[in-house]
């Protein structure tokens, strides 16, 4: 009912100001002007000028010039999109006669970039409903890791839960496993790293051009698991774009503390009607150095190769990609360290759109993905558990025609999956799944306000070949506001969000039940949980002038039903184990023998539903101090409760600060960074506390041009001081440390 009352009040709210303008004046005068660096005073080529209610567009010349023809008089607002600079918008006054030329000055960007997981159209992090994070280039190059979750662990808000260094997977916000959603170029990735500690993300981070995070609620495009966030890695598989010649990318990297060496590579060719994509690399590291010694069974290896060939047209494209991954890697401490895992993913992809089209609907875009993913968990030389998971996603989206202020995107969403596991930790039958999903997303723009508003609506069943069928269907909706002072100038934005979420169980919260060595507990699942709903709200201060920027943001996620892992004692367990069994009808935990002993040092835990509240501040700031030296600083804190008692939600990331220094000077960049992060002693039952750390960080990097490419070689320290740590998200924090001391050598080559 709240959510149908919800769309009603944005509904009336865009139709009171969706009605369309007069038509301006015909006939009009020369409007024209030169764009220059708010810092060097130099002119600015190649950069996009728009007039932004008109929506035309000029390109400036060598010297920043820009001119627009017949422009009718009034008053408009110019906007200018350029590579490093920020998205300057500037109000502008027409007369009836052509004034002297204009100047606009443009600051450089020191922090926010274009995000395109936020909406249907790219967007300057500036200008988000949710606070995001973007890591490209050499910000990207400069924290690879061997993992996904590793490499962006000191983004803000983002931790990473491990069981050692290979299944490493982000946390945002406190919230992990099947609250997060992690896509490749928008589409899930089909693995089963949200079921299990012990398993990884199925994708090597060498392989991205960028990787996008999404902090909060991203339900709206992207359904149930995204209620916590999303982090979308983009490859660009499939060429959408017109190209001419060769391009591509090279990386090569380095690592003292697991003896670690990696390489990838991407190339596009091209003709300017069609492009193939090609790419591969590999990984490969032993065993991870910590300063208590080695962590025995933490190696890895991983290989991956993607073809993807498209059609490139003026206004549209249409291609297909095919990928496969093979990863093997060791879990420690489990099965006395002789545990390890295969996992396997086909994926492959078709992917069409238009854009600047006529009709109702101006872009388009329908994207199919079918992924076979498989992994055996090896006891030495011996199949323990073989898992399956075969997903087939369809998503639809069109864009239609601007009414008035009022411009969005309607789209539908289509899931099929298959589920499978044999073996000793078969802890659920086989379970089909099936979802659908309609969704509207709708921005109301004028010069210095944005109203967002949306809703979507999922069905998902979810069907085991053993015991009850789930059916469940759940709205979300969200509204947003963001806020562009006119005074000042462009550089301060204030975005605001509430959006009404919900989550169906997942398949292991439903229906696992047995011991689960990847976990360390016994589960007992329960079929008759019911759907998360969550109303999350955030808020956000967003600056940026020519030498400083940065943005600060409070949340809050009031999450009813909030599923979680409740401790159990041995004899509760055993006390209700008949009414566990009957619960799954008649089906034994997987394992398990009543009153053996042989699981005494694993918990156990029974999924349940509380109220459940979350709420926490992230900020941080680039500071140009000097015309070489640049400072960053940063915070994040999340404080999880269980609303009836008052006690803490489990697993909660602590208080963390992080601070540094960064040295350039033309090609050249050095400096450091320091992360303090404090004792965790707020913590769920008979979770343990852990010791706050601090960790040192030294980096420098050199790009240098040989013919038409770019090399870049980056030389890092990470942990300098050896410092003896554990993180409060490992599973295994009690057995084995952090990784100690390791140098990095990165060579990156672009042409």
């Amino acid at each position: 009912m709240r959510v149908r009352v919800l769309l009603g009040v944005c509904v009336l709210i865009s139709s009171l100001w969706t009605l369309s303008a007069a038509a301006l004046a015909q006939g009009g005068v020369v409007l024209s002007g030169y764009l220059r660096n708010s810092l060097s005073a130099d002119p600015i080529p190649g950069a996009v000028v728009q007039i932004d209610e008109l929506k035309r567009q000029t390109t400036t010349a060598a010297d920043g010039a820009f001119q627009f023809d017949n422009v009718a008089a009034g008053t408009y607002h110019l906007s200018v999109q350029s590579p490093g600079f920020t998205s300057r918008r500037t109000e502008v006054t027409v007369g009836t006669v052509a004034g002297p030329p204009i100047e606009l000055v443009v600051d450089p960007e020191l922090h926010f970039e274009e995000v395109v997981s936020v909406a249907a159209e790219s967007r300057s992090q500036f200008e988000t409903f949710q606070p995001t994070s973007v890591l490209a280039g050499q910000a990207l190059t400069q924290v690879l890791e061997m993992s996904l979750g590793a490499t962006l662990e000191m983004q803000p808000g983002v931790a990473t839960r491990s069981f050692g260094p290979a299944p490493a997977r982000p946390i945002i916000r406190g919230l992990d496993g099947d609250r997060v959603l992690i896509l490749q170029d928008g589409q899930r990735l089909g693995d089963l790293s949200s079921q299990s500690g012990d398993h990884g993300v199925s994708i090597n981070p060498a392989a991205a051009q960028r990787i996008e995070v999404v902090r909060g609620p991203a339900t709206l495009l992207y359904g149930a698991n995204a209620i916590g966030g999303l982090v979308n890695v983009i490859t660009d598989e499939i060429p959408t774009e017109p190209m001419k010649g060769v391009s591509g990318n090279f990386t090569a990297d380095l690592g003292t503390a697991a003896a670690e060496a990696a390489g990838a590579a991407d190339v596009h060719v091209g003709n300017g009607r069609f492009a193939l994509h090609a790419g591969g690399g590999g990984r490969r590291s032993g065993d991870v150095s910590t300063p208590d010694g080695e962590i025995e069974n933490s190696q890895s290896r991983n290989g991956f190769g993607n073809v993807g060939l498209g059609w490139t047209g003026e206004r549209g494209y249409f291609g297909g990609s095919y990928g496969y991954d093979d990863t093997k890697y060791g879990i420690p401490v489990v099965e006395e360290g002789r545990l390890q895992l295969t996992p396997r993913r086909h994926a492959l992809t078709l992917r069409g759109g238009a854009q600047q089209l006529t009709g109702p609907f101006d872009a388009f875009r329908v994207t199919l993905g079918h992924r076979r993913y498989k992994h055996d968990e090896l006891e030495g030389d011996e199949v323990g558990t073989s898992f399956s998971n075969d997903t087939t996603e369809l998503e639809v989206m069109g864009s239609h025609r601007v009414v008035g202020r009022l411009k969005g995107s309607l789209g539908g969403w289509v899931l099929d999956r298959a589920f499978d596991a044999r073996g000793d930790e078969a802890l659920s039958p086989a379970v089909d799944q099936r979802g659908f999903a309609a969704f509207a997303y709708e921005e109301v723009t004028w010069p210095h306000f944005t109203f967002q508003f949306g809703g979507r609506l999922d069905h998902a069943r979810l069907s085991p070949v053993e015991g009850p069928a789930r059916n469940f269907t759940n709205g979300s909706a969200s509204v947003g506001l963001l806020f562009r002072p006119a005074a000042a100038n462009d550089r301060i934005t204030i975005a605001a969000s509430l959006a009404r979420a919900a989550r169906n169980p997942a398949l292991e919260e439903l229906y696992f039940f047995g011991v689960h060595h990847g976990n360390f507990a016994v589960e007992v699942g329960n079929p008759d949980l019911e759907s998360e709903h969550a109303l999350g709200f955030d808020l956000s201060f967003r600056w940026r002038t020519s030498r400083a920027s940065g943005e600060v943001t409070y949340f809050r996620n009031d999450i009813d039903e909030f599923i979680f892992r409740n401790l159990l004692d041995l004899d509760e367990f055993e006390r209700r184990e008949d009414e566990f069994v009957d619960r799954f009808g008649g089906r034994q935990p997987a394992g398990h023998v009543h009153g053996a002993d042989d699981d005494e040092d694993l918990a156990i835990v029974e999924f349940v539903g509380a109220d459940s509240l979350l709420q926490g501040v992230e900020a941080h700031t680039d500071v140009q101090l000097t015309s070489r030296i640049t400072a960053e600083a940063g915070v994040d804190y999340i404080r999880g409760t269980l609303k009836a008692t008052d006690d803490p939600l489990p697993r909660m990331p602590p208080f963390r600060v992080r601070g540094g220094l960064r040295y350039q000077q033309n090609a050249f960049q050095a400096g450091g960074e320091v992360v303090g992060v404090a004792d965790q002693d707020r913590v769920f039952g008979a979770e343990t506390p852990t010791d706050g750390y601090t960790l040192l960080k030294l980096f420098a990097s050199y790009s240098f041009q040989t013919g038409a490419a770019v090399n870049t070689i980056t030389a890092r320290v990470d942990n300098a001081t050896d410092e003896l740590y554990r993180n409060h998200l490992s599973l295994i924090k009690e057995l084995v440390p952090e990784m100690g001391r390791s140098f990095k050598l990165t060579y990156n080559l672009r042409f």
